[in-house]
């Protein structure tokens, strides 16, 4: 029972992988990509594809890959792919220098080394990259209280970082297996993470890439009024309502104030302490928790649609998040 539901897992990394892979390339207007993102983000999620294919194919057939180095060679590639696309998404506008290359080291030695040396170097190098990952951008966050859920994920990948190191170093003294099965299911739980975080947080990685820039890159509101644009952003949101625009978008607006998305993003993080994405929920929040008490008869649903959501569950899910309570409690509470 247990290879059949690792099976099953090995065929989710499949179509996740690909179902993100589409995601990344074609959606997420907000997230600025770049080529090199774009590449590292492919590379990633193939490498983990193929891993999860010599799984299937050695749970399945007499094959063994821990014996194979092709295997082992995409094992050792998969941390590096995992460091490029951190950088590369997280600072778009990153140029390739040499050191970047000297993390493909590993790799490239591990072909001069005995086979039964190579996991666990690959999980070794892996967990770190994904510890140095979750610090740095845990790190960014300037609203700590505000981000409970997202927390709980990246502590989610910290802990299979830890597994996967202590998985990596027991391959010697344990079932060959036991190592496949656990590895595999551990790609499947780490993919669905990622696929659920995506959906409950679709603006995450957003977030976290405007704090990167903010917190790592020289300011680029030099010459900008920041009053005055802060102060037009708040009439726009406040007197004009756009945030009734239930596709409302970071370029949108700046091109309205007449700046770049850079700059927008940066005039928010450092007015308002958090990201562009969340500040438009918190203006529309804002906005529903007075409709909810000054028209007791109009519907959430109406409430919702009004204040631009694009879903009802959207609505639901950011109110709880900035109110601790769903819009129904809020309106039987205060009214």
């Amino acid at each position: 029972m247990i290879v059949d539901l690792t099976i099953l897992l090995i065929g989710f990394t499949v179509f996740s992988a690909g179902s993100l892979i589409f995601a990344y390339l074609f959606f997420l207007p907000d997230l600025q990509k770049s080529i090199l993102s774009k590449v590292t983000c492919a590379a990633l999620l193939l490498g983990l594809t193929t891993l999860q294919w010599f799984h299937f194919l050695t749970l399945t057939t007499s094959f063994e890959a821990l014996n194979n180095r092709i295997y082992l060679s995409v094992l050792m590639l998969v941390p590096a792919y995992f460091y490029y696309f951190s950088q590369f998404v997280l600072f778009p506008d990153l140029a390739p220098k040499v050191k970047h290359f000297l993390h493909l080291i590993p790799t490239v030695v591990s072909v001069f080394l005995s086979k039964s040396m190579l996991p666990a170097i690959a999980f070794l190098i892996g967990s770190a990259y994904c510890l140095w990952f979750i610090y740095l951008v845990l790190k960014l966050r300037t609203q700590q209280n505000r981000f409970v859920m997202e927390r709980f994920f990246f502590g989610m990948f910290a802990l299979f970082a830890i597994a996967a190191l202590v998985l990596g170093l027991l391959i010697p003294y344990i079932d060959p297996t036991i190592f496949y099965i656990a590895y595999s299911i551990s790609i499947g739980v780490a993919m669905l993470l990622v696929t659920t975080a995506i959906i409950i947080f679709p603006d995450m990685l957003n977030d976290i890439q405007q704090m990167a820039e903010i917190a790592y890159s020289k300011s680029k509101l030099q010459g900008i009024n920041v009053k005055a644009k802060k102060a037009q952003l708040e009439k726009l949101m406040e007197q004009e309502n756009i945030y009734q625009n239930e596709k409302l978008s970071l370029t949108f607006m700046a091109e309205l104030l007449d700046i770049s998305a850079h700059q927008l993003s940066e005039l928010v993080n450092t007015q308002y302490g958090y990201g562009f994405s969340q500040f438009v929920r918190t203006c529309r929040i804002e906005q529903a928790k007075i409709l909810l008490i000054s028209e007791p008869n109009t519907s959430i649903l109406a409430i919702s649609i009004m204040t631009g959501f694009q879903s009802q569950s959207n609505f639901y899910s950011a109110f709880r998040d900035l109110t601790a309570e769903s819009p129904g409690n809020f309106r039987k509470n205060n009214t």
